[in-house]
């Protein structure tokens, strides 16, 4: 132990008499691990808001989407309108099924007196509330003769009507979407942000209302269920009965040759972990870059301070130091320049990662300030293995010096 401490003390004396070289030799080191820590962090961030507005709306949830296959994500193009809204109508009377919310979006301006909103506006039935788990503030939800009668009401989220109220009561007020006059007849409560959408700036209306006079569609983005019984049975019977109910001839229930897809919450939330994950694999990666190029500058750096210290190496080995004291001195100078760039790096990472947090907050509410423990370690194990990696060579050819052609150089 004292010898190792020793090692370290000699190592410290001798990267101080150069600083500059120092600190530019940890620099890739202090990138690459700076990066490694601050990707991870984002993305963990990431990942805590995608699943946490998955899991908001229950553990029994599905979701009925255009576009094939079994896991989330948007749809193509030519697929956006498979998923009707005669779906809805047959979707909701079955017996296995329950709390049934058709979602049909349309991104536009709303108005009042003077004051815009580009906001999206979402046609949905009576049950909205209860598929988001969210209560109505003020006021009332749509009811079924609002449905019925397809009527020009609106219950609108919490930031739309401080923006367009403030202090004012917003019930009964008169707001315009697409010139029409809407009747404002709730307030929604604190719904936050979801798939990083802000649905407190949604302005919700009857479903009816949507498509007769708003976007005209027979088709719907979404429908948002609860499932009774189990999840995994409930889901294969709804993939048939919507096949059928679209003549799709899927003989090998194979998902991915379907118009439509039907999601649980469990489904999307490993779509989301695997999403996340892959990208934030691939963005270490690329920080690892900067880790190797690290390691080859060390590695340059320690052939370097071997020929200038030369002489030193002959001295030592002429006054009794082994070729392995020899190859222990450099190899631990190597890992005390890695050791202390990852530190370095681990905490500007860490910094950096806060301080985009504190940016991001402000757009994202629910967003988290997550320091992975495992990306901490890991970045110091790779540390002194990216030490001992790139410091073998030089250490190496310190320790076969001759000690008498050292003595003889200037």
């Amino acid at each position: 132990m004292r010898g190792i401490l020793k090692f370290i003390q000699i190592s410290f004396s001798s990267l101080l008499e150069n600083k500059s070289r120092t600190v530019l030799t940890m620099l890739g080191i202090v990138i690459g691990i700076g990066s490694v820590v601050l990707m991870t962090s984002l993305g963990k961030g990431a990942e805590a808001v995608i699943l946490s507005s998955v899991q908001s709306f229950g553990a029994r949830s599905i979701f009925v989407q255009p576009g094939g296959g079994s896991q989330g994500g948007p749809p193509s193009i030519t697929a956006i309108d498979k998923v009707k809204y005669k779906d809805y109508v047959a979707v909701k009377d079955l017996d296995y099924i329950e709390n049934v919310t058709p979602i049909s979006v349309y991104q536009g301006r709303v108005t009042y007196q003077n004051e815009a909103l580009k906001t999206r506006i979402v046609g949905t039935n009576t049950q909205y509330p209860f598929s988001i788990n969210v209560d109505v503030k003020t006021g009332r939800f749509i009811t079924n003769a609002d449905i019925d009668s397809a009527k020009r009401v609106a219950v609108v989220g919490l930031k739309v009507a401080d923006q367009f109220f403030g202090d004012q009561d917003p019930i009964g007020k008169i707001i315009k979407i697409k010139n029409k006059n809407f009747l404002v007849i709730g307030v929604m409560g604190l719904q936050g942000q979801r798939f990083f959408q802000d649905f407190d700036e949604r302005v919700l209306i009857p479903i009816t209302t949507m498509r007769n006079q708003i976007n005209g569609a027979d088709y719907v983005q979404t429908i948002l269920a609860n499932v009774r019984g189990d999840i995994d049975e409930a889901i294969d019977d709804l993939r048939v009965f919507i096949r059928k109910r679209h003549n799709n001839y899927n003989p090998n229930n194979d998902p991915n040759i379907d118009d439509f897809r039907v999601v649980s919450q469990v489904d999307a939330v490993d779509t989301f972990k695997q999403v996340s994950g892959a990208l934030t694999l691939f963005l270490v990666l690329i920080a690892g870059i900067s880790l190797l190029v690290g390691g080859i500058g060390i590695m340059n750096i320690m052939l370097v301070v071997v020929s200038e210290r030369t002489r030193e190496i002959g001295l030592r080995k002429a006054v009794g130091a082994t070729n392995q004291d020899i190859m222990r001195q450099f190899l631990t100078e190597a890992v005390v320049i890695t050791f202390l760039g990852g530190l370095i790096g681990v905490g500007g990472g860490i910094g950096a990662s806060y301080l985009i947090s504190l940016v991001i907050v402000n757009f994202q509410a629910s967003w988290r300030f997550i320091v992975p423990i495992d990306s901490v370690i890991t970045s110091f194990v790779v540390t002194v293995l990216v030490g001992l990696v790139f410091g073998i060579y030089p250490a190496r050819n310190a320790s076969k010096l001759s000690p008498i052609e050292a003595l003889r150089s200037e």
